[in-house]
């Protein structure tokens, strides 16, 4: 009970306060690193095995992001 009511209020506050510290697009982006982390840390601290499905989205997420984080430069600079 304490891991899934306590853990999951705190994983959600602490969510929503970062978003407070950001703008809704800034903050957007990270939303899509959370299947990414969570399955690094079942990984990590659980042993749990990797295929090469997780690679290949890994790798489309992060150039998403990164793509996005390039448009957003742009119109700044401009």
């Amino acid at each position: 009970m304490y891991l899934g009511i306590v853990s999951t209020a705190c994983a959600f506050l602490l969510w929503n306060h970062g978003l407070q510290l950001l703008n809704a697009s800034s903050g957007g982006l990270f939303f899509f690193f959370q299947p990414l982390v969570g399955t690094l840390l079942g990984w990590i601290l659980l042993g749990e095995q990797i295929g090469g499905t997780f690679w290949i989205g890994s790798f489309l997420i992060l150039s998403g992001v990164l793509l996005v984080i390039k448009e957003k430069e742009k119109e700044v600079k401009s």
